[in-house]
């Protein structure tokens, strides 16, 4: 179920060629990890079956506008809330460790590689995804377990601050995508030198 309605939803990069089959497989994640967000929430996409969005920066201010919908939710047992808020933090915590351990180090490999030389690019967007990650694993350790009313006071605001380090961070991820595919197009456009 999850699969299907994660197609609706389109990223500022759409799928990259088979080349970068563990690019879509992030994107995919990425997507999934959204729609996570967005249940936590208690967000309905938009649109009917199939529709697809122009792409996620659509639907930022309705994370907002319906964060207070999950928090003072009363009908819904705490039990219940934590089971949602443990799965999202086991999401976010994996999503986040296969960036920095696996695919970010990879795509700064291939446009060294590709280009010859060492590129500013990770210089200038690395810093800004580890903004992102101290502030998503501060609320994943905060709220993985033990949800009580203390925490529950705060999560509207920490999940609003989450709602926009996704987005930055999915930003700054495009980027490093875009940087390696400019890389790849160009060099495989120059010419052969003898």
């Amino acid at each position: 179920m999850a699969k299907q309605a994660t197609r609706g939803f389109n990223t500022s990069l759409q799928q990259v060629d088979e080349r970068y089959a563990w690019i879509n497989d992030m994107i995919r994640s990425r997507q999934d990890l959204l729609l996570q967000y967005m249940q936590l929430l208690n967000i309905k996409p938009r649109g009917k079956a199939g529709t697809s969005f122009d792409d996620y920066d659509d639907l930022m201010p309705d994370f907002h506008h319906n964060i207070d919908t999950f928090a003072a939710d009363q009908t819904s047992p705490l039990s219940a809330q934590q089971a949602q808020l443990s799965a999202f933090c086991d999401h976010l915590i994996d999503y986040i460790s296969h960036g920095h351990f696996d695919l970010y180090p990879k795509i700064i490999e291939l446009i060294e590689n590709a280009s010859g030389r060492s590129l500013s690019i990770a210089h200038r967007v690395l810093p800004k995804i580890e903004q992102t990650t101290e502030v998503l694993m501060r609320f994943s350790d905060r709220y993985a377990e033990d949800l009580d009313d203390k925490k529950l006071a705060t999560l509207r605001e920490d999940l609003a601050r989450v709602g926009e380090c996704l987005e930055q961070r999915f930003k700054s991820e495009d980027r490093l995508i875009i940087g390696l595919r400019l890389v790849h197009s160009i060099v495989a456009t120059e010419p052969l030198r003898a």
